[in-house]
């Protein structure tokens, strides 16, 4: 099969040889090449404006022309026909490339969420934080830091009384002046 070529020279439309015949026609094109020849250029350019690729644009212009040569009739405005399908084609080829590249932007980002091992710059950091919180902790008194523990624990402040066995008021007065003793260790570093 030769293939007649786009303005930029790629291969676009199938021209047949004498062995080559479109499937099942049911009143066959006179001549496809002569048909399409003329609105090639047309098409491309639609193609190209829709897409914003050469490449993109002779991929959708290619599977118009494929969709007209299985086509069992040749449409009564071959020009109005290629030029709808070739819109439509491109349309669709961008809609796709865009949600392709929406999930692939997500995926990208979840993976970077995902993966703290993958920034050492950051788990370093991490490092020096943890660090300097333990300091700032062991310079708590015991009674402040057996407060602050538990309520990490994720204890609520009636669970803290009960197990220490202190007022409800105490656990509240030693967790604010102990967050304020860590605040202030932590501003000085």
């Amino acid at each position: 099969m030769n293939f007649a070529q786009s303005a930029r020279g790629a291969a676009l439309l199938p021209v047949p040889d004498s062995d080559t015949t479109r499937p099942s026609a049911a009143e066959p094109c006179d001549d496809l090449h002569q048909l399409v020849a003329p609105h090639l250029g047309r098409l491309v350019e639609v193609a190209e404006r829709i897409l914003g690729s050469g490449a993109e644009a002779d991929d959708a212009v290619q599977e118009a022309l494929v969709t007209l040569w299985k086509a069992e009739v040749t449409p009564p405005n071959p020009r109005g026909w290629l030029v709808r399908t070739v819109v439509n084609r491109s349309l669709h080829a961008r809609r796709t490339a865009q949600r392709r590249r929406k999930w692939e932007e997500r995926a990208g980002i979840d993976w970077v969420t995902t993966c703290p091992l993958c920034d050492p710059e950051e788990a370093f950091e991490n490092g020096e934080l943890q660090q300097e919180l333990d300091r700032a902790l062991d310079a708590l008194c015991d009674e402040h830091r057996m407060v602050v523990a538990l309520r990490v624990e994720g204890l609520e402040y009636h669970e803290i009384a009960e197990r220490l066995s202190l007022p409800v008021g105490t656990v509240r007065s030693r967790l604010n002046r102990a967050r304020s003793a860590l605040r202030a260790e932590l501003e000085t570093t």
